[in-house]
């Protein structure tokens, strides 16, 4: 990072497939995440800013963004998606709601992030996941901190000593109340298209 050696987006707002899990935030919990964002920007405005209506956290992959498979991902989902809508059903239902808290954003040679803190009720989800669903690549984001993706990277950073002091020395809190998942076909990079496939409600207790 102190290097400026970043690895810049080029998939930005392009057409893209993959199947996921996610989290989107309650609407206070992404003001608080969209008025982070607002404070980066001032610093580095050549920032790549995720919308506000694209800000998400990634449960689990199903047929993930970078995987490729021997047969489209629409085929595979068509053979397989009816049985991980009902394994993931059977797992909400047992998975109370949660929230994610958050205390820190940092920023990766890939992207600017915001982290959750751990334990949490995801990660607990994630792994009952990898446990009960079968897929034909990686089950990834398993081993992945939680978090949300803030910005990507267009050009090299303007100044990266003073933004990594600053994200360091700032004091950063969001909440997010988490009741549902939702399972989607991404179909625009990052997270700007998506279809809704199934809304998984939180219910145990």
């Amino acid at each position: 990072m102190l290097a400026n050696d970043l690895r810049l987006d080029k998939r930005w707002r392009q057409p893209c497939l993959a199947y996921n899990v996610f989290v989107e935030p309650d609407p206070a919990g992404r003001a608080e995440l969209a008025a982070m964002q607002d404070q980066v920007l001032r610093r580095e405005p050549a920032l790549l800013r995720l919308s506000p209506d694209w800000l998400h956290i990634t449960a689990v992959n199903l047929l993930g963004l970078y995987e490729e498979f021997d047969r489209p991902k629409d085929d595979l989902w068509r053979e397989r998606g009816a049985a991980w809508l009902a394994k993931l059903s059977e797992l909400a239902a047992g998975t109370e709601p949660f929230r994610l808290c958050y205390r820190h954003v940092v920023a990766t040679r890939a992207a600017v992030i915001a982290i959750a803190d751990e334990p949490n009720g995801l990660t607990r989800f994630r792994n009952a996941a990898r446990s009960a669903l079968e897929v034909p690549g990686e089950l990834a984001n398993s081993h992945e901190i939680v978090h949300t993706t803030l910005f990507r990277y267009a050009r090299p950073l303007r100044d990266p000593v003073r933004l990594l002091a600053w994200l360091a020395d700032t004091r950063f809190r969001a909440n997010l109340e988490v009741s549902e998942l939702i399972v989607a076909r991404e179909h625009t990079y990052p997270f700007a298209g998506y279809d809704v496939l199934r809304r998984l409600a939180l219910t145990s207790g």
